[in-house]
């Protein structure tokens, strides 16, 4: 398998969970009773941030295996420093935040939308979506950042290549196959995992 192949298959696998996560909660969504939506949405939500925390967890567990293997297919050491702490990424929102606290926007969300003139159908609705991108966001981010602190610790990788994923648009596709230092970011869509393709050479300053 070529170093190229595992990184589909890391994302793949990475994928198949956000949506398994994704799909619970939209079951748990649907729960939601039209009368107290904040209130019974708080009932839920216990249930939905133990599965996204597993989530989250397990997807950053794949990142010292993804690296040893992907670096091993290149012939390369995969001798690391230290080791990825899944749990240390998992039960908070990549934006620093408590992660129940992010679970509950979409009630909000759907309130503010009723307060603005939709119906309750249609707004729920609008919490659902909001919720899934959020929840597969959130998943694809925790494996995102395990990835690149793989990569910190591992002092013989000094970079990656930016793969497509499924589907993409044109500003996406003009970015596939471009090497970045391994501190180097870009904007990306929401809730889209980043597959990282690992390469070794001469440390870099990233940006």
């Amino acid at each position: 398998m070529s170093a190229a192949e595992v990184a589909r298959d890391h994302a793949s696998a990475r994928r198949r969970l956000a949506l398994v996560a994704a799909g619970e909660a939209g079951r748990l969504w649907g729960l939601v009773d039209p009368g107290r939506i904040a209130a019974s949405w708080l009932e839920l939500l216990p249930r939905l941030l133990v599965l996204l925390t597993g989530a989250q967890q397990a997807v950053a567990g794949r990142a010292d295996g993804y690296l040893d293997e992907v670096l091993a297919e290149q012939r390369v050491s995969a001798r690391a420093e230290g080791r990825v702490s899944a749990q240390a990424l998992a039960g908070v929102a990549s934006d620093g935040r408590d992660l129940a606290d992010l679970l509950y926007q979409p009630a909000i969300s759907t309130l503010v939308g009723i307060k603005g003139g939709a119906s309750v159908e249609e707004a729920l609705a609008g919490g659902g979506v909001g919720l899934d991108m959020l929840v597969r966001t959130q998943v694809a981010d925790a494996g995102r950042v395990a990835d690149q602190v793989a990569m910190v610790a591992r002092p013989q990788v000094t970079g990656y290549v930016r793969m497509l994923v499924g589907k993409s648009c044109s500003r996406c596709a003009i970015l596939a196959g471009r090497r970045y230092g391994w501190s180097a970011g870009f904007q990306r869509h929401p809730r889209l995992p980043l597959r990282l393709h690992p390469h070794p050479g001469a440390r870099g300053h990233g940006r």
